[in-house]
């Protein structure tokens, strides 16, 4: 049987309309299926990132850790090699600290009748030592102060200090007169030219009484007590004189 030349037009038609159909279908499927890949990627892609930190973002992190002060460089250790004086509170004497390595010396008088020696070692930041009788002294070193108190014959001080360079210092003088030993310390106070010091005429006799010591020249280290040349010794951290 002959179709028609128009039904036969129509089928051809709706059948060719129909392939296009399906081809334009099978693409926008595919186009969808793509795009849902390509966006779970990115996503696994952005978590990876957000959880594992980048090699600078480490280093910053690593570098701003190891910029925070710590115990030691914000303050809390004695420097191993440093000479401090100073007046104590009230104007009452003066004090004056030596650390050279794990050792130290101090010195405090009031220009008179107060004087006392000490020797120690400075531990965890902290500085203690005793010296005649039941004279003490305790110090403590941050934002470079040496801060403390310092007690003889029953009197306590207290005082903060700083470090000084020569000619400012502490100096000790020992030596025999009239079968006597003499001690003498000075203490040049931060300003290079401020003096004071004591002198025990007997250091073996436990009745001796200290009084002023002779002055100091600075260019010469030397001073005379009773027509006697006294010799002094620096008692410097930097150098370990007097150690």
């Amino acid at each position: 049987m002959k179709i028609p030349t128009p039904i036969l037009t129509l089928i051809v038609g709706a059948a060719l309309a129909a392939s296009l159909l399906i081809s334009s279908m099978s693409a926008v499927s595919a186009k969808k299926a793509a795009l849902a890949a390509a966006s779970a990627n990115a996503g696994v892609a952005s978590g990876a990132t957000a959880s594992q930190p980048t090699a600078a973002g480490t280093a910053t992190a690593s570098a701003q850790a190891s910029s925070t002060p710590s115990a030691t460089a914000s303050g809390f250790v004695i420097p191993p090699h440093a000479n401090y004086d100073g007046e104590v509170q009230g104007d009452l004497g003066s004090v004056a600290v030596a650390v050279h390595d794990t050792f130290a010396v101090a010195y405090f008088c009031n220009g008179s009748t107060q004087e006392a020696w000490f020797k120690g070692a400075p531990h965890d930041g902290n500085l203690s030592m005793t010296g005649a009788g039941s004279s003490k002294l305790t110090m403590t070193y941050a934002l470079g102060h040496a801060r403390g108190t310092v007690t003889v014959d029953g009197i306590s001080h207290v005082f903060s200090i700083i470090a000084v360079h020569k000619p400012s210092g502490l100096f000790e003088s020992i030596a025999v007169v009239r079968g006597a030993t003499v001690k003498a310390g000075w203490i040049v106070l931060p300003n290079g030219t401020t003096q004071i010091g004591s002198l025990n005429p007997n250091v073996n006799a436990a009745s001796s009484v200290s009084q002023a010591a002779p002055k100091l020249n600075l260019s010469t280290l030397t001073a005379t007590d009773d027509g006697v040349t006294l010799v002094a010794t620096p008692i410097d951290a930097e150098t370990g004189s007097g150690f």
